[in-house]
């Protein structure tokens, strides 16, 4: 099982990434550059070569899970959601999002790596 692990804030910000900066890492820094957070900053860059690393987007990951229960969330959407990530306790009692990358694969590969059926090549 391959894993990735991210911390409830780790979450909320690539969640807001993908929600409020179009999914852009140069957007977003811009904008934490102009809040003057460094910090916010660092991390972001580091999410981002984990994403590079493991070939996954956890902006758009974050952004559907966090909200797979809404009422206009289809059906199908949440039930991708829970089999590729789910909420797991910490030792010291806080929330993680443990992403399953071999899932995430896995959901890719039925997918035909986002080709829609009827396409050249499906």
């Amino acid at each position: 099982m391959e894993v990735v692990c991210l911390t409830a804030a780790d979450c909320a910000l690539l969640a807001a990434r993908y929600a409020e900066h179009g999914n852009s890492s140069r957007m977003m820094r811009r904008a934490l550059e102009e809040a003057n957070a460094p910090t916010v900053i660092e991390r972001i860059q580091t999410l981002r070569s984990l994403e590079h690393r493991h070939d996954v987007d956890l902006g758009e990951v974050c952004h559907r899970y966090e909200r797979r229960n809404r009422f206009d969330t289809h059906p199908i959407e949440r039930l991708i959601m829970n089999y590729i990530a789910q909420v797991r306790l910490n030792a010291q009692g806080g929330e993680e999002l443990w992403i399953r990358l071999d899932r995430v694969r896995e959901v890719r590969s039925l997918m035909g790596e986002g080709k829609l059926v009827g396409e050249p090549g499906t």
